[in-house]
């Protein structure tokens, strides 16, 4: 069996005194669609963090595409194949919206130009709201733009991984119900997605798989399908139960 493409093991990260996340193991495999639910202050930014190379680790290990990168910085991350959607989109809200997806192949602009400017047209497929935006200012975006923006600039780096932290953050659901099924489309095409999110009912409806999180802590893990009418999901994230 090969490795995962992902694979983190004990990962503790600290806040001085405090432990935000507390020996959590987790892996994703080539091709996979893998969630982490949880409520506010869970945890699950700090691991996403540890992960990218966002902050080192106070503690476990972080192997990517077969290789030890714990506590290697965010840049050195993307240069292997691991792009982070960071929570807040985090858009250059000065520059323009071409500029941000440049930005985004920067490490690629050198030695590929070609397949960055094909890859930025393909972005403007997906989200055809970016194409008439191009020259305006991406803080003037509304919210789904912004977060589609931030999602194109990921991609941009052409990842193997792409890490999604809160991405239904602040947005109303018909933006979620476009945003989704590119995700799930981008994954059928071999993309590996780790995304982090609020709303269950989203990310079990497209991933293959789901860890839930809480204090620091993963609680426990299975088939998305099958949690999604797990009692212990019913009851604490979808509000719900199961009928007796």
């Amino acid at each position: 069996m090969s490795a995962p493409l992902l694979q983190a093991e004990g990962i503790r990260v600290s806040y001085g005194r405090i432990e935000a996340v507390r020996g959590v193991d987790l892996h994703v495999g080539a091709g996979e669609f893998v969630g982490v639910i949880g409520s506010n202050g869970a945890g699950k930014s700090s691991l996403m963090r540890a992960i990218a190379g966002v902050l080192s680790p106070a503690g476990g290990r972080v192997a990517f595409g077969g290789e030890d990168t714990t506590g290697q910085p965010s840049h050195r991350m993307v240069a292997r194949g691991l792009a982070m959607v960071p929570e807040g989109r985090m858009i250059f809200a000065d520059q323009t919206v071409r500029e941000n997806l440049l930005l985004g192949g920067y490490s690629r602009l050198r030695s590929d130009p070609q397949g960055v400017a094909a890859d930025e047209d393909r972005m403007l497929t997906l989200f055809p709201r970016l194409k008439e935006r191009l020259a305006q200012e991406a803080g003037t975006l509304s919210g789904g733009e912004q977060q589609m923006l931030a999602i194109a600039r990921g991609l941009l780096s052409r990842p193997r991984l792409l890490v999604i932290d809160e991405l239904s953050l602040g947005l109303a659901p018909v933006i979620l119900d476009m945003l989704f099924p590119v995700l799930a489309q981008l994954n059928k095409e071999g993309l590996s997605i780790l995304l982090v999110e609020q709303m269950a009912s989203y990310a079990l409806s497209v991933t293959d798989r789901t860890y839930v999180m809480e204090n620091g802590r993963m609680l426990f893990d299975g088939a998305s399908r099958e949690l999604a009418n797990d009692p212990r999901v019913l009851d604490a994230y979808l509000g719900r139960r199961k009928a007796a």
